[in-house]
C-alpha cells in the first residue's frame, strides 16, 4: 500500500527503485526484492498482465511509473449503490473514473493479500509422497521465543536446529528437512494438517525463554494424526547448562519415540559442538544471519562465525558455516574475486571435516565449490557423500541434480531433483529454478518457461530465474515476451553483463553455455 501511495503521489512520473526504498523503508535495510514483490502484488491486485502493463509501467534500468492519476474518495462513494456494476479495469483505461477504481482495488488488495497469506501459510503447493523408511518420521517445528526480547529469536531457532542435527544422526528415524518445517513457522495450523503435509508421524513443538542467565525450554511430542501429546517436559537452568539440556532433550525425545541407538550413534550424540557458551551464541547468530541470503547479512554472518572461532578454534560447525558463507559470496556474485572466495570456502570446509566428519553440510559446501571450480566429478562425489551422511537431506539431492545437469547428465539430474522435491514437499523457489534449468538443457523450452514463471510468482526478484526465463522464451520463439522480461531484468540489474555468465553457469560442455547466451542475445541482451 505504501508503494502504491508513493506511485500515486508521483502519477505520470518515473519513480526509481531507490526513491521507493527511501520513502517506504526509511532508515531500514531491505532486500533487493522488496520493491519488486510490492509491484508484482499490486499488478496482481489490479488484474494486470505484467507484459502489457497499462497501470504500472516498468521503465528499464530506471524504475516504475503509474500511468493514471488518483484522488481520495469517500467511503459511501467507494461502496456505490447495491445494483451498481463494477467495470473491468481493461474497459476503464482512459476513463476519468479510473482513479476511483485504483483506490477501490487497492483497498480490496489489502484484504485479498491478508487472506492469501493465511491460506498460503497453511497449504504447500505439493503434497509429500509416501516414502520408504525404517522407523517413524518426526518433524521438529521452529521453537517459539517467549523471552522479553525478540532479538533472542535466533537462540530459540538454534535449539530446534540442533535437535534436528542430532536426530538426523539416528538411522532408525526419518527426520523432516528444516526447510519443509520452516513453511509452518508462522502458521497456527492444526497438528494433523502439518503432519499430513510434511509426511510426519510425530511433531516436536517447543518454546524457549531466556532472561539474563536464566533459561527455560518447554518441549512436547505430539502424535500428528491423533493430535495427542504423548510426552512433554520443562527444562530449566542457566544458559551455561544449554548443552546438558540439549543432550537430555535429544535422549528423552528418542526414548519417547522408542528408537534404539547403535553404539556409534550414541557416541556421535555425546559429542558437544563446542565447550564455549559464548562461541555457541555467536555461531547461532551467524547461522541466523546467513539464512536471510543477502550480501549484508552474509557479511554479518561471517563476522559472527569468525568471533565464534576466535573463542573456540576447534568449533567444526562454525568452520562449516563460514565455508557456506564464502561459497555464497562466490555463487551469488557478492565477491570481487569469486575464485578466492571458493578457495576460502574449501579451506574452511576441509578444516570442519578434519574436526567432525559427521557434518553433512561440509560435503554440501564442497559440492558447490568443486562445481564452480569446474571439477564436476569431485562435485558429484561430494553431493553423494552428503546424501550418504543424511539420506533425508533434500537439499543435497537438489545440489546433486544441479551438479549433474551442469556435468551433462540431465536425465540423472531430473531423477535427483524429483527425489529432492519428494523429500521436501514445501520446497523453496530454488528447487523449481534447478528443475527449470534441467528442462532448458533438455531443450524443453516451453516447459522451462512455465517452470521459471512459477519461480518468479514466488520470488519476482530471483535474477537467475528471470535470466533463464528470457532465454527460454526467446528459444521457444516468443521474442516479444523475452524482450519484456529483459526490461524487468534490467530494472533489477542495470549493470547486467553477459561476460560474467561463464563463471555463474559452470557447464562442462561449452555448447550449453553458448545456447544460453544465444537465447539472451535473441532477446536483445548484448555486451
Amino acid at each position: 500500500m505504501q508503494v502504491l501511495v508513493c506511485l500515486v503521489e508521483n502519477a505520470g512520473q518515473v519513480v526509481s527503485r531507490e526513491e521507493l526504498e527511501e520513502q517506504v523503508w526509511p532508515e531500514a535495510i531491505v532486500t533487493e526484492d522488496a520493491v519488486t514483490n510490492a509491484i508484482a502484488k499490486l499488478r496482481r491486485a489490479f488484474g494486470e498482465n505484467a507484459r502489457r502493463a497499462r497501470l504500472i509501467e516498468t521503465i528499464p534500468k530506471v524504475g516504475y511509473r503509474l500511468t493514471v492519476g488518483a484522488e481520495p474518495i469517500g467511503v459511501a462513494e467507494l461502496a456505490g449503490s447495491p445494483n451498481e456494476q463494477v467495470p473491468s479495469p481493461v474497459g476503464m483505461m482512459g476513463n476519468a473514473s479510473i482513479a476511483k477504481w485504483v483506490t477501490a482495488a487497492a483497498i480490496l488488495a489489502m484484504f485479498l493479500f491478508a487472506a492469501f497469506k493465511l491460506v498460503s501459510g497453511l497449504t504447500p503447493s505439493t503434497a509429500p509422497a509416501i516414502r520408504a523408511r525404517t522407523g517413524p518420521a518426526v518433524a521438529v517445528l521452529t521453537f517459539k521465543n517467549f523471552g522479553a526480547s525478540p532479538e533472542q529469536d535466533y537462540f530459540a531457532r538454534g535449539i530446534a536446529d540442533d535437535l534436528i542435527t542430532d536426530l538426523v544422526k539416528v538411522s532408525g528415524l526419518t527426520t523432516i528437512a528444516r526447510r519443509s518445517v520452516d513453511y509452518f513457522k508462522d502458521a497456527s495450523a492444526r497438528p494433523r494438517l502439518i503432519s499430513n503435509q510434511l509426511g510426519a508421524d510425530f511433531l516436536v513443538d517447543g518454546s524457549v525463554q531466556r532472561r539474563g542467565d536464566f533459561l527455560r525450554v518447554n518441549v512436547q511430542l505430539i502424535e500428528g494424526q491423533l493430535e495427542r501429546v504423548i510426552w512433554g517436559k520443562r527444562y530449566e537452568g542457566s544458559v551455561k547448562d544449554i548443552f546438558e539440556i540439549q543432550n537430555a532433550l535429544t535422549k528423552e525425545v528418542l526414548a519417547a519415540l522408542k528408537v534404539r541407538l547403535t553404539t556409534d550413534e550414541t557416541d556421535l550424540l555425546a559429542i558437544r559442538p563446542t565447550n564455549s557458551i559464548a562461541a555457541y551464541d555467536e555461531y547461532l547468530q551467524g547461522i541466523d544471519e546467513q539464512g536471510h541470503r543477502t550480501r549484508e547479512t552474509n557479511q554479518a554472518a561471517k563476522e559472527h562465525l569468525r568471533r565464534a572461532l576466535e573463542l573456540d578454534p576447534k568449533f567444526a560447525r562454525a568452520y562449516a558455516g563460514l565455508a557456506m558463507a564464502h561459497s555464497r559470496d562466490a555463487i551469488d556474485g557478492w565477491a570481487s574475486d569469486p575464485m578466492q572466495s571458493l578457495q576460502k570456502a574449501k579451506e574452511f570446509a576441509v578444516k570442519a571435516s578434519e574436526i567432525d566428519f559427521s557434518i553433512p553440510q561440509v560435503h554440501f559446501v564442497m559440492g558447490q565449490v568443486e562445481l564452480f571450480r569446474r571439477e564436476h566429478v569431485k562435485a558429484i562425489e561430494a553431493a553423494r557423500r552428503a546424501i550418504e551422511d543424511n539420506p533425508n537431506y533434500a537439499d543435497a539431492y537438489a545440489l546433486s541434480a544441479w551438479i549433474l545437469n551442469y556435468a551433462g547428465r540431465p536425465r540423472e539430474a531430473l531423477a535427483n531433483m524429483n527425489e529432492a522435491i519428494r523429500l521436501n514437499a514445501t520446497h523453496s523457489a530454488s528447487y523449481l529454478e534447478v528443475l527449470g534449468e534441467i528442462q532448458f538443457v533438455q531443450k524443453q523450452y516451453n516447459k522451462a518457461t512455465s517452470t521459471f514463471r512459477r519461480v518468479l510468482d514466488i520470488n519476482p526478484a530471483y535474477m537467475r530465474a528471470r535470466m533463464w526465463l528470457v532465454a527460454s522464451l526467446a528459444l521457444a520463439g516468443d521474442v516479444d515476451g523475452a524482450s519484456w522480461e529483459v526490461s524487468e531484468l534490467l530494472v533489477l540489474e542495470p549493470d547486467f553483463d553477459l561476460d560474467r555468465l561463464e563463471f555463474a553457469f559452470p557447464f562442462k560442455d561449452p555448447r550449453e553455455l553458448s545456447t544460453l547466451l544465444h537465447g539472451l542475445e535473441l532477446a536483445g541482451l548484448k555486451n
